[in-house]
């Protein structure tokens, strides 16, 4: 899966399946307090979440004030969006201060994996200069949010697969109507193999970041991790 002699970087991926948003975040705390100890390596993490809505720093209430339900409101940048099933979400606990401390290039990084990966299914996706995220046309198919703390980043990059565009519908998401978000599965017209495209999007982050991603299990370092986080018993 991946090529060590391409990598400039030796970095970890989990892969967690379907969690519930709280537990995850939970875990991305502890794993930044590991990471900044020099604990951990840099730490790829790919998760499908039940149904949320979250809200970064720049959230604005009119965005999701018709909501029936409490959001997370959480460190990442940007406003309110949604994560559910049939959505990808990858989490990047990097130390940017081993990658030239340049949020910039780490955001383009995020998102041209993701463009790179859906190329591979068909999709020819795009940045847009306006607005961050992964566009396909005038459409959006992947939101982009990160957080830094003493130059650790968590949080990261959500792709609609599979997702049920209607869920949107309770939020302005990004500030934006939830008319422009699309997915893979709505532009191709048949379901995507998440499995299968974790794999592309991980080689796919090898390249962009440099890193070659060796799979560890949660149980290796749950002790450590929920030690530092606080959190409950994995």
């Amino acid at each position: 899966m991946v090529i060590e002699e391409k990598a400039k970087y030796l970095g970890w991926v989990l892969q967690l399946g379907r969690v519930e948003f709280e537990r995850a975040l939970q875990w991305q705390h502890g794993l930044v307090k590991l990471r900044k100890e020099g604990l951990v390596r840099d730490t790829l993490i790919l998760v499908e979440h039940p149904p949320v809505i979250t809200v970064g720093k720049d959230g604005h209430p009119e965005n999701f004030e018709a909501l029936d339900c409490e959001p997370y409101f959480i460190e990442r940048g940007g406003d309110v969006t949604y994560h559910g099933p049939g959505q990808l979400v990858a989490y990047f606990i990097f130390n940017l201060s081993r990658r030239g401390r340049d949020i910039h290039a780490f955001m383009s990084n995020i998102q041209d994996g993701i463009i790179r990966t859906l190329e591979q299914i068909g999709i020819k996706a795009r940045k847009d200069e306006e607005h961050t995220g992964v566009w396909v046309d005038k459409k959006k198919i992947a939101s982009v949010g990160v957080a830094v703390r003493n130059w650790i980043s968590f949080h990261g990059a959500a792709v609609n697969l599979n997702t049920d565009l209607s869920d949107f519908k309770r939020i302005s998401p990004c500030g934006l109507d939830a008319d422009v978000m699309t997915s893979a599965k709505a532009l191709v017209g048949h379901q995507i193999d998440m499995a299968e495209f974790g794999r592309q999007l991980i080689e796919a982050y090898t390249d962009v970041f440099e890193t070659a991603f060796y799979p560890v299990r949660l149980d290796e370092i749950a002790e450590d991790i929920e030690s530092q986080a606080g959190g409950n018993v994995i």
